[in-house]
């Protein structure tokens, strides 16, 4: 349960399919804890441990970093800051499952809401699973 959300806190947020959904796992803490010394964030809600909320997308079956809002040592810290001035950054560090919930918006007119699980490996999607909200 290292890279997952817990219950009640802000969840992040992932474009799938052109879709918003909100995504409770955690992709960045690896690359977080990885560095030396590990990064911290402010914790400026109680709803956000974390002291972030990534903005994700998947793209030809790959996880980027998008998106980032984020506070460090009191001053506002983005995906530029972290990654050498990259807007957009491939999440090579992760593998593991990816848990995302349909937001209001991403579900369809009659449709059922559907959670999905992503799997990752090194960034990369190699398989899917979906079951009904």
């Amino acid at each position: 349960m290292e890279h997952e959300t817990a219950v009640g806190q802000l969840p992040e947020i992932i474009y799938l399919e052109g879709m918003l959904y909100s995504l409770y796992t955690t992709p960045l803490a690896p690359w977080l804890n990885n560095q030396s010394p590990p990064v911290v964030f402010d914790r400026r809600t109680s709803t956000c441990e974390r002291g972030y909320v990534g903005k994700w997308s998947v793209e030809n079956d790959a996880l980027s970093l998008i998106g980032l809002y984020a506070w460090r040592d009191g001053r506002y810290t983005s995906v530029r800051k972290l990654f050498d001035d990259r807007n957009q950054v491939l999440a090579d560090w992760y593998t593991g499952p990816l848990i995302i919930q349909p937001t209001t918006e991403s579900v369809r007119e009659g449709e059922y809401p559907k959670s999905k699980t992503l799997f990752v490996e090194a960034g990369h999607i190699t398989q899917s699973s979906s079951i009904n909200a």
